[in-house]
């Protein structure tokens, strides 16, 4: 009898656990889809904690990973979009990554503060700079995620907007966010090592919302 009733409450349990990634999958899907943030604090916790069950589950279901990591990005884009609009400029920072960089660019890693812009115009890294700065931002290209660590305990930012591949954005929003730092994503539109893309006028909407002239 007793082995029973564990077993029984095995089955709910699990059955609650595999309906739980379900639902929060759906969440996700009409977040991305129809713009509707819908029990945010749940898909949120369901993300993050069980952030490789809910790959596995999208997989079921035909979906690419890749949507579970946007699911992530977009939900804490919400969630702090109005607290990162109220942040002064001066108080964040904006961090690209090294592969927006030009194939040939002239600029060299420097351990402390990342990769130094040259400003020589082969990529938009000049022009996301230039704007970074007459917002007033503190503008940092970087190699990796835990760079990115390093400048925010460094720095000490109140916000702070990052540019990065759906993984490694999502990982970064998600470490960040356990701090005081308030964080806005905007993903690459074409991934990979070298001369990556992402949505220009997305970002610069990103950078200034209710601050631009």
């Amino acid at each position: 009898m007793f082995y029973e009733l564990i077993g029984k409450l095995s089955i709910v349990l699990f059955v609650g656990f595999v309906s739980l990634l379900v639902t929060s999958i759906i969440l996700g899907l009409v977040l991305l889809k129809k713009k509707r943030l819908i029990l945010p604090r749940l898909l949120l916790f369901t993300m993050d904690s069980f952030y490789l069950q809910v790959k596995g589950v999208a997989r079921m279901f035909g979906l690419s990973d890749r949507i579970v990591d946007q699911m992530g990005i977009e939900v804490r884009n919400s969630l702090s979009q109005e607290r990162f609009s109220r942040v002064e400029p001066q108080d964040r920072i904006l961090v690209v990554p090294q592969c927006l960089r030009h194939i040939k660019c002239p600029a060299r890693l420097d351990s402390a503060v990342g990769v130094t812009c040259k400003e020589c115009g082969l990529c938009i890294i000049k022009d996301l700079k230039k704007e970074a700065e007459r917002l007033g931002y503190g503008f940092y290209i970087v190699p990796g995620g835990s760079f990115v660590e390093r400048i925010v305990q460094r720095v000490r930012p109140k916000a702070a907007l990052g540019v990065a591949c759906h993984k490694d954005l999502n990982m970064a929003m998600h470490g960040l966010s356990r701090g005081k730092c308030i964080v806005q994503g905007v993903s690459l539109t074409k991934d990979g090592c070298i001369q990556t893309e992402v949505n220009f006028q997305e970002l610069l909407r990103k950078m200034g919302p209710g601050l631009r002239p």
